[in-house]
C-alpha cells in the first residue's frame, strides 16, 4: 500500500512538474523573441509528463502472485560459477 501510494505521488509531481514547465518555457516564449522555447516546452514537459503516466500505470497495476520467482531466476541465472574470480 506505501508503494501504490509513493508511486501515486510522484506520479502526480512528475504530471505537475511537466505541466510547471510547459507553462514557464511558453511564458519565456511569449515574452521574448527566441521561440525555440516552445520546442523546448514541448519536449522538456512531455519527457516529465511520460515518466508520471509510467509511474502511474505502475503504481496501479495489480502485482504478480509469483513476483519472487520471477526475480530469483534472473538473479539466480546471473551468478558465477566461481565466486573466486570475482574477489580482490
Amino acid at each position: 500500500m506505501i508503494r501504490k501510494i509513493t508511486l501515486l505521488l510522484l506520479s502526480l509531481g512528475f504530471v505537475l512538474g511537466g505541466v510547471a514547465f510547459v507553462l514557464n518555457e511558453l511564458n519565456l516564449a511569449t515574452g521574448s523573441s527566441n521561440q525555440d522555447h516552445i520546442y523546448i516546452a514541448l519536449f522538456g514537459g512531455g519527457l516529465l509528463g511520460f515518466v508520471g503516466v509510467v509511474l502511474f500505470f505502475a503504481g496501479v497495476r495489480k502485482p504478480d502472485d509469483d513476483e519472487g520467482d520471477r526475480y530469483w531466476a534472473v538473479g539466480g541465472s546471473t551468478l558465477a560459477e566461481d565466486p573466486e574470480d570475482y574477489r580482490d
